[in-house]
Order: C-alpha cells, then structure tokens, then sequence
C-alpha cells in the first residue's frame, strides 16, 4: 500500500502546475498596458498529465490501471491571444481575474487531495 503513493505524485504536480500558471497570470496582468505584449498561458494539466503518461499501463493488480504524473518543470508555455487592443496588446485583465479564480480553485483542489492522503496514510499508521 505505502508503495502506492502516486496520488500525492500528481497533487503535487497539480499544485505546482498551479503556482506557474498563476505567475504567468500576474505578468500578464502586470504588462496589461505594454504595447505589444501577447499574453501567455500554460496548457491545461490534464494535458500535461497525458504527455507524461507512459504509452503503455501497467496493471498493479487485477481490474486496476496506474499512470505516472506529468514532471512539473514539462510545463508548456503558449501564447493564446484575444482581442487585439490598437497598440497591439492582447490582455484582457476580466480574463485573467477569472483565470486566477479557476487557478485558485484547482490549487485547492490539490491541497485538499494532498492533506486527504495524508490523513488515510496517518489513520493506517495509527495517528490519525
């Protein structure tokens, strides 16, 4: 069972992944008013994660199927673009203030998947 950690694998990842995506909104944000400036993204976890999936699965035991986290530093980063304003940035600050929402959101998601696992390992050692 203790060799079966892979969950607090991806949460971490997913928090990680987080905490980029979330730097990457506050430069856009801090370069809203940069002539020229094209705002940048990383592409959704769920994608990373099926990059760095093994093409194969590997059966740990009859009926079930594990896959391997995405490595964080995998993070692809892309331009998306908007509306174009005349001086030719793309930022819309409304986007981004809903992208830092849903960021913040699938941070806490994996915060609370972490501490989850934490407290299932603690309860089967008897500390819970």
């Amino acid at each position: 069972m203790f060799q079966q950690t892979e969950i607090l694998g991806i949460a971490s990842a997913l928090a990680r992944h987080a905490t980029q995506r979330q730097s990457l909104i506050a430069e856009n944000v801090a370069n809203a008013d940069t002539p020229g400036y094209r705002r940048r993204d990383l592409e959704s976890f769920a994608e990373t994660y099926d990059r760095g999936a093994q093409a194969r699965m590997h059966a740990t035991r009859h009926g079930h199927f594990q896959t391997f986290a995405a490595e964080a530093g995998g993070f692809r980063v892309a331009r998306t673009g908007g509306g174009m304003s005349p001086n030719g940035n793309d930022v819309s600050l409304e986007d981004e203030m809903v992208r830092a929402a849903s960021i913040r959101q699938d941070h806490d998601m994996a915060l609370s998947v972490y501490r989850a696992s934490l407290g299932v390992l603690r309860a089967s050692l008897g500390r819970g």
